[in-house]
């Protein structure tokens, strides 16, 4: 009994379940209403769960949510489905399904993001604050609510981030084993490990060298059982490449701007203010800006350019974005406290 008291009352299980509180009640709206059969992604990733093999060549190998998923809907499908709305627009208890996986996924890519802000110095209440950027964000119900598999690339992100910033090998290496199932563009992620990372250079190899064994054997025995050709899914992810150009110019228009910059929101009033108050922003800004910040920002660009949703792809840089807004609004409530005196 005091073993269970003392993990329900651990810091990290109070962040996780704050997070959980708050993610869970707009994904869960977002889930009942949200028309996911209209949705590409989601027609993907449901179907993946009902092991529906014929999917998009550049979804269909990314099998960690869907699997999971489907586990959730196998268990406790028939219970869902006593639930189901009257109005509701497809399969109840599948949706569901997704809704707990993806909430849990997204809560504890919160405690990744806490644990990132605290590994940093900021105090608890900071941390916290830094955190509301993500569980406010728009993107965040979208992620935990409908049928998608973001929120697992997403942790994969944060683990990467974390096990860089406090040299946990364990961390980096689930990132190089579940990254490649995650999604693709990992592979742009992928050096920042090799080159930031606490693993031997020559361990790394072997294990990058294992975990591409794997993702393309089981890409090849996914299209031998489907029956689909062994190179659309490699030939649909060099496609991205011939998009480029447009989705550079769309990204520096003003609506690219725009996009990428709601993911923060008014969240970005804080760092604004805190420039304005005085150099000491800055100079903690310089302090704790790394070489691997500048590597992983510009693989988040290469992630913006090849895809048509820069805001989500921004999203992933929730993790740095969440730890500056914590330092900027520690800044300002130290002005103001000196102000007071």
């Amino acid at each position: 009994m005091d073993q269970l008291k003392k993990f329900l009352l651990h810091e990290y299980t109070l962040v996780f379940l704050f997070c959980l509180a708050v993610i869970h009640g707009a994904a869960f709206s977002l889930m009942d209403n949200y028309d996911y059969l209209s949705s590409p992604d989601c027609q993907t990733y449901t179907g993946l769960a009902r092991f529906e093999l014929h999917q998009s060549p550049v979804r269909r190998y990314r099998p960690i949510v869907p699997l999971l998923a489907a586990g959730v809907n196998a268990v406790a499908g028939p219970a869902f489905n006593v639930m189901r709305p009257m109005n509701f627009n497809g399969d109840f208890s599948l949706a569901v399904s997704f809704y707990l996986v993806n909430c849990l996924l997204m809560s504890l890519w919160g405690l990744v993001i806490y644990r990132f802000c605290r590994s940093f110095g900021l105090p608890v209440v900071y941390a916290l604050a830094g955190l509301l950027v993500m569980l406010t964000c728009r993107w965040t119900p979208y992620i935990a609510g409908t049928p998608i598999a973001d929120s697992i690339y997403c942790l994969v992100v944060g683990i990467t981030l974390l096990g860089i910033k406090e040299r946990n090998s364990t961390l980096l290496t689930l990132a190089i084993f579940i990254g490649p199932f995650a999604k693709e563009a990992f592979v742009f992620i992928a050096p920042l490990i090799f080159f930031f990372g606490s693993i031997s250079k020559m361990r790394q190899i072997v294990y990058f060298a294992a975990a591409a064994i794997l993702v393309f054997s089981f890409r090849y025995a996914f299209d031998r059982v489907a029956g689909l050709p062994p190179t659309d899914g490699l030939s649909s992810d060099v496609g991205h490449i011939y998009h480029l150009a447009d989705h550079t110019r769309r990204l520096f228009s003003f609506h690219g701007a725009y996009d990428v910059l709601s993911n923060p929101g008014v969240w970005l009033i804080f760092p604004a203010i805190a420039l304005l108050i005085g150099p000491g922003y800055k100079a903690i800004v310089r302090a704790n800006w790394h070489a691997w910040m500048t590597f992983f920002m510009l693989a988040i660009f290469v992630h913006m350019v090849l895809s048509s949703s820069f805001e989500r792809m921004f999203y992933l840089s929730m993790p740095l974005i969440c730890l500056f807004c914590g330092f900027s609004m520690q800044v300002i409530h130290k002005h103001l406290a000196e102000t007071k005196k």
